[in-house]
């Protein structure tokens, strides 16, 4: 169980893709006293100054009790399939040794999503649980089976939103998006908000 690991890592392409898909999820977990650990493979350059783009996603992420956030260097839109980019994920599970990793659906429309699920797959593959979050730009093929209570958090994760203010112009970044994509989640599952996620990888081990 998510909330139960010690060590979270969370994956995003952009600055902004974590709290916007798993903020609530990532803030519960610190509320218990979990470590989470936000990792950024680039620094979203292409919409807008990648500094201060930076700077948003460490005082959103502050809200949420993350302390730990790392930003790549690969390019904007264009992160590629290489061993680069695996070699610099793997030293996070080298370093923090998680118990779950938080990342992109390859079930997105944006290819940077896609990548950087596909890239989690293969630099994570010795962690038991995988969990794949949903962004604006998740297809119909975006499954979820996975649901964490977000009831308590929705707020918190509102407020790391906001920090945001250069993409402030986005739909997905608005009030309104944030709350009704989380409480139709919720509905499903009988709760007032939650965050889905599709189960890649999930073993239960017999310790």
């Amino acid at each position: 169980m998510v909330l139960k690991s010690d060590v979270i890592i969370a994956c995003g392409a952009h600055p902004d893709d974590v709290e916007l898909g798993c903020g609530g999820t990532l803030r519960a977990a610190t509320e218990l006293g979990k470590r989470v650990i936000a990792v950024f493979l680039t620094k979203g350059e292409m919409s807008g100054n990648p500094a201060v783009r930076c700077e948003e996603s460490k005082n959103a992420l502050a809200i949420l009790g993350v302390k730990d956030v790392y930003f790549g260097n690969f390019p904007d839109t264009e992160i590629p399939n290489t061993h680069a980019v695996l070699a610099w994920l793997e030293t996070f599970y080298d370093k923090y040794k998680p118990e779950t990793i938080l990342t992109h659906s390859v079930n997105d429309m944006h290819q940077d999503h896609r990548q950087v699920g596909w890239l989690s797959m293969g630099a994570f593959r010795n962690v038991s649980r995988i969990l794949a979050y949903e962004t604006p730009r998740v297809t119909s093929a975006f499954a979820p089976t996975y649901f964490v209570d977000i009831s308590n958090s929705v707020k918190a994760k509102w407020d790391a939103l906001k920090c945001h203010a250069s993409q402030s112009a986005k739909r997905y970044l608005t009030y309104e998006s944030m709350v009704h994509l989380t409480s139709f989640r919720g509905g499903q599952v009988g709760l007032s908000y939650a965050e889905a996620f599709e189960v890649v990888r999930y073993i239960e081990k017999n310790i």
